[in-house]
């Protein structure tokens, strides 16, 4: 059994993407937000073209975007 170096990173960039939008939102920084969004571009593309509910996360990376543009927009 081999180590599958492309799930493992699958899995780093979920969480890595999950912990930047928490502590975005924490920290109300918009650069952490599109971090979020950013490194969650890939899963959504690849989610992108199920046949099933899955396809829905594709629009993830909306949300955090959506968050930051708020933010931004407060912030000024």
């Amino acid at each position: 059994m081999s180590f599958f170096w492309v799930g493992f990173l699958f899995w780093l960039f979920i969480g890595a993407s999950i912990f930047l939008l928490i502590w975005g939102g924490l920290r109300k920084r918009a650069i952490h937000l599109v971090s979020s969004a950013l490194l969650f571009l890939p899963i959504a593309y690849y989610f992108s073209g199920a046949e099933n509910a899955f396809k829905c996360l594709m629009f993830y990376p909306m949300f955090p975007l959506l968050l930051a543009i708020f933010f931004i927009h407060k912030s000024s």
